[in-house]
């Protein structure tokens, strides 16, 4: 039996890259549909728009109406598949376990309108209402307990992150004398609660003379994201969009990653880089040490679509954006994490377990590291699947036979 033996005469290395991405637009067969929330597990699709309920079971190829409700309906929730909640007025809390073909009536004794919701758990649920009450569940089968939620202003925000909830919303100021002037103070209360008690802490609390007040003091519309189990805070700010891996913001040092004139919509992490979308069609990525601290970009995308309303990052790199026009975006990210070099050109990019081939690269070969020839998988004509391992790759460029090494991990 012949042995063969490879010589490495070039050994790829780590670079930094952009990002790469394929976008499909998914389109309800309903007109001028304002989609607010969405839920997403597998092949399925949960939309609301108003008060309306829709679902599809194959990636929005066909839809079908799965609720229709004549009480206002505010949030549709989902902390997994089996604990998908909407909430509205008069109490209204609704709970599907089998993705909208049943939904179990689970509303509060109340005439208050519920605003959001949020759970820990597939038992443990908590409900906001605009009347300063706040109601949790322990149970499906217990009855709801009605707290106050202390709240000094309107509730915006809503998120279980790490066994606890949070809340928040806008600010509210004072005014005091103190030796002939007059001094305000702006504050923005967050408050946290589970079973242990209910605790405030200001996301932001600022004195100064009323005359001289700085506006870029003020927060309003402060939303929570629990991303990767850690509480990220976004605000507006002067009419820009602030954002926060802490519990507070330093403004008065201008350190925070923010978005100029433009709203934040959502906000997904993968390993150690921030995916953050805007309002208007943006994804950003910044690196999440830097979120309370210079804010740095690494790089920023017009993803040239419609107005983003909510997220989701079901599976992977993945995203859905609920947006208007009766429409659904899904994006697939992909990020070579090395590429093979030649006179400057990428002709071999390594996404994790996929190589992606220029067309320039001809006869390639893909050895395991005891020289044996690999049957490959090809998953389109340019992007070959591997399993975990180190290989080399043989290929033609250019009437030059060359050499790589890869490692799949």
């Amino acid at each position: 039996m012949k042995k063969y033996i490879f010589a490495i005469i070039f050994i790829s290395t780590l670079n930094l890259f952009s990002m790469e991405y394929d976008l499909d637009v998914i389109t309800l067969p309903y007109d001028s549909l304002n989609i607010e929330d969405i839920v997403v597990s597998n092949f399925t699709i949960l939309a609301r728009s108003g008060n309306t309920i829709y679902k599809s079971t194959d990636d929005g190829e066909n839809w079908k109406i799965a609720l229709e409700s004549e009480l206002k309906i505010n949030q549709l929730y989902s902390k997994d598949p089996h604990t998908i909640l909407l909430v509205g007025e008069k109490g209204m809390v609704y709970r599907t376990m089998d993705y909208g073909e049943t939904w179990l009536d689970e509303s509060v004794d109340t005439d208050s309108t519920l605003i959001k919701v949020a759970a820990r758990n597939y038992e443990d649920y908590v409900a906001l209402a605009e009347s300063r009450l706040l109601f949790h569940k322990y149970s499906p089968d217990k009855e709801w307990l009605a707290f106050n939620s202390q709240a000094a202003v309107y509730i915006s925000t809503l998120v279980a992150v790490d066994n606890l909830y949070y809340y928040a919303g806008g600010t509210f100021g004072t005014t005091t004398k103190d030796r002939g002037v007059t001094y305000y103070e702006s504050t923005t209360p967050g408050y946290k609660y589970n079973e242990n008690g209910l605790y405030k802490f200001d996301i932001i609390s600022m004195k100064s003379e009323k005359d001289n007040y700085p506006n870029k003091f003020i927060l309003d519309s402060v939303r929570f994201f629990s991303v990767k189990d850690s509480l990220i805070i976004v605000a507006l700010n002067e009419n820009n969009s602030v954002v926060s891996k802490e519990r507070y913001f330093f403004l008065d040092y201008g350190r925070h990653y923010g978005i100029e004139k433009d709203v934040i919509s959502g906000i997904i992490g993968f390993n150690d880089t921030m995916y953050i979308v805007s309002r208007t069609g943006n994804l950003e990525r910044v690196l999440k040490e830097s979120l309370s601290y210079d804010g740095k970009r690494i790089d920023v995308y017009d993803l040239n679509i419609d107005l983003v309303n909510q997220i989701k990052n079901p599976y992977g790199k993945v995203i859905y954006i609920a947006s208007n026009n009766s429409r659904i975006y899904k994006i697939n990210i992909y990020e070579p994490v090395s590429s093979i070099q030649v006179e400057t050109n990428n002709l071999i990019k390594q996404y994790n377990d996929a190589l992606w081939i220029d067309d320039e690269v001809e006869n390639i070969r893909v050895f395991n590291y005891l020289g044996q020839n690999q049957l490959l998988n090809y998953q389109s004509e340019n992007r070959i699947i591997l399993k975990k391992g180190i290989y080399f790759i043989s290929y033609f460029y250019k009437n030059n036979y060359l050499t790589s090494k890869i490692l799949v991990n």
